[in-house]
């Protein structure tokens, strides 16, 4: 294909054929790169086009010029008629020239509806509210919280990693202090190293965005073993790193007797296991393709022909195991909502965390092939911190297929995520908007920016916010396109502010987070605030050789300059003392009480910056170079919570919030 056709067919799928890059150069995407992403879109787009997709910001229903502008003509929408998302029917909607007997229905309720024409869908409407944070808008917004993995925590069981009984106590702690929420990692559905995982465990690359991670589990808690067995079984471990790879392994007998137990006593908790399982149509699915993971291994490329459409037939894979992970979803879903509900009461709200996507390899793609884009990688093209780009391995969406089945696997990711939540972070919300696509085999920065329906997804995005009274936190970071942040602002999706970024550009400004954002100082993501602050961060690039000798020289001298001048304006704004310019922890304490100060929404505190830690929980672009996101704390809970400093910084935080008006998520 020349230059030319395949610009226009490039264009024709939202494929960006020039961007502009991280120093604002402008670059020209490759042909290869155009013709293999165009090649894939086409490839896996179906032969009918998908249905318009018209948004109801509001449930208001669309007029006659947006249906004339999605192509539906006078004859058609005379005719039509609207169904709801459960086949009910909602009338008809006025057509352009309305004729005798044509009415338009009052509001529309919320949701995802099909107007028919002969019993074929010639449009969808998606009817959303028009924020996502309408169950918080008579709410004020000067909050606070503690953020953490739950692996990472260890209470006075001091088990091999933190489960969901830590995150409870975490957030009990939250509450004494006069905190309103916490927040942690992805708890997303990983596989165990009996499945073939590496030891260790990847958050922000589940296998499936729809399923909880039963390695989380608390087993002393399920009434289905007796007293004390899984900590027998189990046993505690004093290391210094949490395997949940391998808890997910030494897991399954303990599961396997609890739900034989479940269904030898019958009664009221297997009825309510059951109604679970009808509820979630998917899970059957869920359930089997783990059991077939266990029997064939964890790639699916490699399973028999049959079993790669989504589905695996009855006695293909053991029913025990189907049922052991059925159960283990269940109990899982029981405890995170029993965590969310004990904190809710005590005023604290659960934050929990959507990554941008899966393992190529996962669930979510085997069971939804149509919805993504296997021969492509989600990634980033090169900025100053990843000069050569980056390649994260997950299949991005298929734009059009997954709008044409109405915005399936997103909704489910979306309602999974918001289930028991009163917020969720959306992590690299950008790709709301338009995604960096890396084709198979090339390098990260041969890919191209293909573009999103923003508008759609985020109506969908604040249809499941709605129903399940929740809040969106968008992962805005990094380079954003003009004018999608005013737009996620005009849509209640709160962006994020992380104080280092904003120090590294303006150390004698004091820091000023957006209005109702969500404000940190640090994040898992980068060095910890003592590692930033020391450039402890840039030694260890260094060291991992992520930065040359003389890059990472010039970056300690600019760090150097800018914790000076830092230091400089705390002393005068903050009256820091000589002393404390060389404590990490005053320091600490000075920038949280100016971001306590200012009008976001919600600040939130990394829990390891209340001792100083310098050793991150994840050094982006590395693997086994670096321990990622196992590092467990040294401190336990009892500890952190009677540390006269920890409790010193958080009680100033909490002080300069309630200089202003609460809100409680």
């Amino acid at each position: 294909m020349s230059s030319a056709p395949l610009a226009r067919a490039a264009r024709r799928h939202g494929v960006a054929t020039r961007y502009t890059d991280a120093w604002g150069t402008g670059r020209v995407v490759s042909d290869e790169t155009l013709a293999a992403i165009v090649d894939a879109l086409d490839r896996d787009r179906d032969d009918a086009p998908a249905p318009p997709v018209l948004v109801c910001w509001d449930g208001v229903a669309p007029g006659p010029e947006s249906l004339a502008r999605a192509g539906i003509g006078d004859a058609t929408a005379g005719r039509a008629e609207l169904a709801g998302e459960h086949g009910e029917e909602l009338g008809r909607l006025r057509s352009p020239a309305p004729g005798p007997g044509d009415h338009t229905p009052g509001r529309l309720p919320y949701g995802l509806h099909d107007l028919l024409d002969r019993g074929q869908t010639v449009a969808r409407l998606v009817s959303a509210p028009g924020r996502a944070d309408l169950g918080w808008r008579d709410r004020t917004e000067r909050a606070w919280g503690c953020v953490a993995p739950v692996y990472a925590l260890r209470d006075r069981r001091d088990l091999a990693a933190g489960d969901l009984t830590s995150l409870e106590e975490l957030g009990e702690l939250v509450a004494e202090l006069g905190g309103d929420a916490v927040a942690t990692l992805p708890l997303l559905a990983e596989l165990a190293t009996a499945d073939g995982a590496a030891p260790g465990q990847r958050p922000y690359a589940p296998v499936s965005r729809m399923f909880w991670n039963e390695a989380y589990l608390d087993l002393d808690r399920l009434p289905e073993l007796a007293p004390g067995r899984a900590r027998a079984d189990t046993g505690a471990h004093q290391g210094a790193t949490a395997d949940l790879a391998g808890r997910g392994s030494a897991i399954r007998p303990l599961l396997d007797d609890a739900v034989s137990t479940l269904v030898e006593r019958a009664g009221g908790r297997l009825a309510a296991f059951r109604d679970f399982c009808a509820r979630r149509p998917d899970l059957e699915r869920y359930a089997r393709f783990r059991a077939a993971v266990e029997l064939a291994g964890p790639d699916p490329r490699r399973w028999p022909a049959s079993w790669r459409d989504g589905t695996i037939p009855d006695g293909a894979v053991g029913e025990g195991a189907v049922r052991r992970h059925k159960y283990a979803q269940w109990a899982t879903d029981e405890q995170v909502g029993h965590c969310a509900t004990s904190l809710r009461t005590r005023g604290v709200g659960l934050v929990l965390d959507l990554p941008i996507g899966c393992a190529a390899q996962g669930f979510d793609p085997w069971a939804h092939p149509r919805s993504y884009v296997r021969e492509m990688s989600i990634g980033a093209p090169p900025d100053a911190f990843f000069t050569s780009g980056q390649c994260w391995g997950f299949p991005p969406p298929h734009p059009e297929a997954e709008r044409s089945t109405g915005y399936r696997a997103t909704r489910a990711c979306l309602a999974h995520g918001l289930r028991h939540a009163a917020a969720l972070r959306v992590d690299h919300v950008l790709g709301w908007s338009r995604l960096w696509w890396v084709p198979e085999g090339a390098p990260a920065d041969q890919g191209a920016y293909v573009r999103y329906p923003v508008e759609e997804i985020l109506a969908v995005a604040c249809l499941e916010a709605w129903r399940a009274d929740a809040r969106l936190v968008g992962e805005d970071l990094g380079t954003v396109e003009q004018g999608l942040r005013a737009t996620l602002a005009r849509h209640g999706v709160a962006g994020m502010d992380v104080a280092v970024f904003d120090l590294e550009r303006r150390p004698t400004r004091r820091l000023r987070p957006r209005r109702g954002g969500v404000a940190l100082l640090d994040t898992h993501d980068t060095a910890t605030f003592a590692g930033w602050l020391s450039g402890a961060d840039i030694a260890e690039r260094a060291r991992l050789g992520l930065a040359a000798p003389d890059d990472a020289a010039a970056e300690t001298a600019a760090r150097g300059a800018t914790r000076d001048a830092l230091l400089d304006r705390l002393a005068r704004s903050a009256g820091l003392g000589e002393a404390e310019r060389a404590d990490p922890l005053a320091v600490c304490r000075a920038l949280l009480d100016e971001l306590g100060r200012s009008d976001a929404g919600l600040v939130l505190v990394q829990v390891e910056d209340l001792w100083a830690e310098l050793d991150p929980h994840n050094v982006p672009g590395t693997t086994a170079e670096h321990a990622n996101f196992c590092r467990r704390f040294p401190l336990r809970l009892d500890e952190i919570a009677t540390a006269t400093r920890a409790r010193e910084i958080l009680a100033q935080l909490d002080a300069a919030r309630r200089a202003g008006p609460r809100r409680r998520p």
